[in-house]
């Protein structure tokens, strides 16, 4: 079909054919870009819903759910470095099982960095604020480890506690 004229066409199931004018013969153009896009959102769709893997899959197991959906398993994400200084910082930690997670959003309400850890220590404390520039104010729950944190990595800041949880716990 090299330098010849051709003519566009749909499969039944949508997928753009590809049809040449002269010699009658078609293909499809695969976009693995494409698939895994679409795949990455089902998974998502399945981690996030309510939904089991066969209920998504439309099948009995849901194996073939799993068998697309396997290498998405295997990304890891990540948060580009931050440089930019902003004038306040909230951090709070999240119990997710047995395991903590650690975040650190701005004042607009962008994650910064994230930190998993077995619990609310300085140690994990130290680790999430040594991957930002320390902001002017920290703004958090005054969860143990913190204050000692803070002032190994950012003597300079002010540490306020978060006047809604302040009032809960009141």
């Amino acid at each position: 079909m090299r330098g010849k004229a051709r003519e566009e066409r749909e499969t039944p199931s949508g997928t753009q054919r590809w049809r040449c004018t002269q010699c009658g013969t078609s293909s499809v153009r695969k976009r693995p870009d494409l698939t895994q896009r679409e795949q990455l959102r089902e998974f998502v769709s399945w981690l996030t819903g309510k939904h089991s893997q066969p209920e998504i899959d439309g099948t009995q197991t849901g194996r073939s759910f799993r068998r697309r959906t396997a290498w998405c398993w295997e990304i890891h994400p990540a948060l580009p470095g931050c440089d930019t200084i902003f004038h306040a910082v909230m951090v709070d930690g999240i119990w997710i099982g047995s395991w903590c997670l650690l975040i650190a959003l701005s004042d607009t309400g962008r994650v910064l960095a994230w930190q998993w850890c077995s619990g609310e220590s300085t140690a994990a404390w130290s680790a999430l604020l040594t991957q930002i520039p320390a902001p002017a104010v920290l703004v958090s729950d005054g969860g143990s480890g913190l204050p000692s944190a803070l002032r190994q990595c950012w003597p300079q800041t002010r540490h306020q506690r978060c006047l809604f949880v302040k009032c809960r716990v009141s």
